[in-house]
Formats: structure tokens, C-alpha cells, sequence
């Protein structure tokens, strides 16, 4: 039996490595977990995630924005990369409608704190119940991050490149798993890049919103142990 490739895990805005500790438990595989603070690009959010590889084989599993620093991992054509698994995620470049409102939201996070940001604009998106225990999880990480990191990731999703051509030429086995109730990365995003990618597999997650990592991280471990054992075995 072969050994298995690394897998990289790469959150998303405002997360550290906290939103994959109950993920984490329930996969029996070599992980290491990159954190960002003051990157403000992809290019080198990429250059982060291959500094802390180095030259071994690796399945690059990214949430949300994460997700995007894994696709950018495709655009420098880094020769390690087995795979890719993209958490409710998407491929597209920023809307140009978006500046206004991302800038609104970082003078709240500066004026009023970043934790009333995210409880006033940002959990009514992400969880039908923001009152719930997940949600807890999402502020906590956001005020451990601050404003500053805050600031430097708005500019990242602002300036992101649209990554479909990208996705078309991939070869490698893409794992693609959304969740319905999503409104950040909705549903025809993730099917979107399934019908592209040449080896992708696709799952849209019922009950769950943009944080299906932390309301199901055990049928999640389900299907990445289930792709995992397919294509690496």
C-alpha cells in the first residue's frame, strides 16, 4: 500500500485553525494546517502553503477562501499537488458590486469591533440559528484575527482572479463539496467547477449553510475518507 499525500488544510476569511478541529478529529491522516495574518494576496498565501510543504506530495483542502488559495496553487503549477478538496468554495472573480459593501464592513469591524460585524452581518448568512454553538466559533476566531487581518483578506476576495480556465485543465481528482442553504458560495458555484473539472466528484450538503465544516464535520470526514481511499489508495 502506498502511503497517502499530505493533506493541507487552508481556512478560510477570518478563520484560524479552530474551524477544523472537529474535522480533524475524525480523519485518520498526516494533516498540517496553514493560518493567515497579514497576507493580502493569493500569490502569496500560495507561497505560505508551499513553505510549509516543501517538496513532499500533498492533497491541498481548502474552506471557503482557502479555496481559492488552492486553485491559485493550480495557477503556479505546483508539481506536489495530488488533489484538491474545495469546501464550500467557488472559482469566480469578486462582483464589482462587492467593494461598497466590504468596505462598509470594515468600518464597522473598526468603529463598533470586529465581533459585532460578524454577529450583525455576517452569521444571519451563514447559519439559520446564529445563536447556536457554531456561531460561537465564528466570532471567536474573528476577534482573534482582528481588523488588520480582516482588511488584508477583503482586499484578497476583492482582487481574486476567476479561476474557471484553470479548473478546466486540471487533471488531478477534485473533491467539490457544497451545502444548500450556502449564500455565500451557493450551490451552482460548486456545480459549476464539478462540470469542468475533468476528474471531479461533487456533494451538495442538505441542512447546511457556509459553514457545513462545523455543522457536519462528520459526514464531511465521511466523504473525504471515502475520495481519499478511491483515488489514493
Amino acid at each position: 500500500m502506498k502511503s497517502k499525500p499530505l493533506m493541507v488544510f487552508i481556512p478560510g476569511t477570518l478563520c484560524t485553525s479552530e474551524v477544523f478541529t472537529q474535522l480533524l478529529k475524525k480523519l485518520p491522516y498526516e494533516t498540517k494546517t496553514i493560518e493567515f495574518n497579514d497576507h493580502d494576496n493569493l500569490n502569496d498565501m500560495a507561497a505560505e502553503v508551499m513553505h510549509a510543504v516543501g517538496e513532499r506530495s500533498f492533497i491541498a483542502i481548502g474552506f471557503s477562501m482557502g479555496g481559492m488559495v488552492a486553485l491559485e496553487l493550480i495557477r503556479m503549477n505546483v508539481k506536489q499537488l495530488a488533489g484538491i478538496v474545495l469546501l464550500n468554495s467557488n472559482c469566480h472573480a469578486d462582483l464589482p458590486g462587492r467593494k461598497a459593501g466590504r468596505d462598509a464592513h470594515l468600518e464597522i469591524a473598526k468603529t463598533q469591533g470586529i465581533e459585532t460585524l460578524i454577529k450583525q452581518e455576517y452569521l444571519p448568512l451563514y447559519f439559520s440559528n446564529s445563536n447556536g454553538p457554531e456561531s460561537e466559533v465564528v466570532v471567536k476566531m474573528a476577534a482573534q484575527l482582528g481588523a488588520d487581518t480582516l482588511k488584508s483578506q477583503l482586499k484578497v476576495l476583492a482582487e481574486r482572479p476567476d479561476s474557471l480556465s484553470i479548473l478546466t485543465n486540471f487533471s488531478k481528482p477534485l473533491l467539490i463539496v457544497g451545502a444548500q442553504n450556502d449564500q455565500s458560495c451557493p450551490p451552482e458555484h460548486q456545480q459549476v467547477m464539478a462540470r469542468i473539472a475533468r476528474q471531479s466528484e461533487l456533494h451538495i450538503l442538505p441542512d447546511c449553510g457556509h459553514f457545513a465544516l462545523l455543522q457536519a464535520p462528520t459526514c464531511i470526514a465521511h466523504l473525504i475518507n471515502q475520495w481519499v481511499n478511491k483515488y489514493y489508495a
